[in-house]
């Protein structure tokens, strides 16, 4: 027969290594919760809110992230990276789609800096692009009969008759032996223009209300140095500041999404030159967006802050 009291030391043994066990089960749930409240803490430390030296680019970085693409949200489809990444047949259409998207967002830069109305992104834009509605026919008045005065010289050199018949017009053909010049019909809109056309439906609407949230005439009150070029005070607005950045920014996304999703880079230069030539600049690989991508930059030229 077992021990009565050896029974009860065993009982006793027993609870205190429950309560040893949940002691270090507390104590271990303490630890991983502070570790985690560490771990966020630091998480956070590590990703500060990114803020530009000109509204422009805040602006524009917000466009970006909502539009292009944003490397906090790896797993997020934005308009731009859903209809780039769609052209999986070669690279050629995903640089011909960047250079149109490049097209109509100059259109609209300068539709918008003209003070009018940007053109409706529906059908009608997907059909015919940019091209301006043809102005309603105005109906002419009817031209008054004209009066010709004939002297008795004139009739009689007629054989006096008072009623001769009209004389028709020749004909006025173009071409050789008198063969009228075929006039050539314009061809119809390639499917990557159409196709484009379509995506910056989605991609338009945004690039407007961040673009006229800009004041026309807000200039840049210091010097800046832009790739390797100075402006003056006064010599651009940021207006001017987003067309350069969103430019390049655009490039730079469709660059990264073809690594990532096709593992090659263009093949060809993507000519980034809008209808404003007279900035003349190439501009640096900014990244906006992309917190990692800036490196601070000296007095003269443009602070991004980080």
């Amino acid at each position: 027969m077992i021990n009565r009291q050896n029974m009860l030391e065993e009982q006793l043994l027993r609870e205190n290594i429950r309560k040893a066990i949940q002691i270090v089960k507390e104590k271990h749930n303490k630890n991983e919760n502070y570790v985690r409240t560490i771990v966020r803490h630091l998480v956070k430390e590590g990703s500060p809110s990114v803020k530009y030296e000109y509204t422009a680019l805040n602006l524009l970085a917000h466009f970006v992230k909502e539009t292009v693409g944003d490397p906090s949200k790896p797993d997020s489809n934005p308009a731009f990276k859903d209809a780039y990444t769609d052209l999986s047949s070669g690279p050629e259409d995903r640089e011909i789609f960047t250079e149109f998207v490049l097209d109509f967002s100059n259109e609209d830069f300068n539709t918008m800096d003209a003070n009018r109305q940007p053109k409706a992104l529906g059908q009608d834009f997907v059909e015919k692009g940019f091209v301006e509605d043809e102005p309603e026919e105005v109906e002419e008045e009817p031209e008054e009969d004209e009066v010709i005065n004939v002297s008795i010289g004139d009739l009689e050199d007629n054989g006096g008759d008072l009623t001769p018949a009209e004389e028709e017009e020749e004909e006025f053909t173009l071409g050789e032996d008198g063969e009228g010049i075929e006039i050539e019909e314009e061809e119809p809109d390639s499917g990557i223009k159409i196709y484009s056309r379509e995506a910056y439906k989605r991609v338009g609407p945004s690039l407007r209300r961040y673009y006229g949230q800009i004041e026309k005439d807000s200039m840049l009150k210091k010097a800046v140095e832009i790739d390797g070029k100075e402006y003056q005070p006064g010599e651009l607005s940021e207006r001017d500041l987003f067309q350069i950045y969103f430019k390049k920014n655009l490039v730079l996304w469709a660059g990264r999404y073809e690594e990532e999703f096709f593992g090659t880079t263009p093949e060809t230069e993507i000519d980034i030159e809008g209808a404003e030539e007279e900035l003349e600049t190439g501009v640096d690989d900014m990244g906006l967006g992309d917190e990692e991508g800036f490196e601070e930059e000296g007095e003269e030229e443009i602070d991004l802050g980080l």
